[in-house]
C-alpha cells in the first residue's frame, strides 16, 4: 500500500492529521479519510463508524495492525486510528477502491 504511506506522510509532514482513536473521534467532522487498524478496540470502532457514516467520511480500514501503522506514521508507538484532513479527494477514492481488492469467487 505504497499510496497510502505517501498520503499519510505527507499529511504527517503537513500537521494535517489526528492520530489516536480519541483524537480522531474528536475531529471526525472536517476530515477526508479514517484509517483504522485491524487491532483497534470493538467500542470505539463501532463509534467512529458511526460519526464518520453520518457525516459522509469514508473509512479505510488497514490490512495491518497498530504497529505497522504507526510505523507508516513515523511513530515509535502504535496508532491504531488516524484521521487525514490533507489528501485529494481522487487520490482518496482510488486508494479505498484498491483497498477493496478484487472480488471473491
Amino acid at each position: 500500500m505504497r499510496d497510502l504511506e505517501k498520503i499519510v506522510r505527507d499529511a504527517m509532514a503537513a500537521n494535517k492529521c489526528k492520530v489516536g482513536s480519541k483524537e480522531v473521534l474528536n475531529s471526525i467532522r472536517g476530515s477526508k479519510l479514517i484509517v483504522l487498524s485491524n487491532t483497534v478496540e470493538s467500542n470505539a470502532k463501532s463509534q467512529m463508524v458511526k460519526e464518520a457514516n453520518s457525516s459522509e467520511i469514508p473509512i479505510l480500514e488497514f490490512g495491518g495492525n497498530s504497529v505497522a501503522l504507526g510505523r507508516i506514521c513515523n511513530r515509535p508507538f502504535r496508532v491504531s486510528a488516524i484521521a487525514l484532513k490533507l489528501g485529494d479527494d481522487e487520490e482518496i477514492q482510488q486508494l479505498i477502491l484498491n483497498s477493496k481488492g478484487p472480488p471473491n469467487r
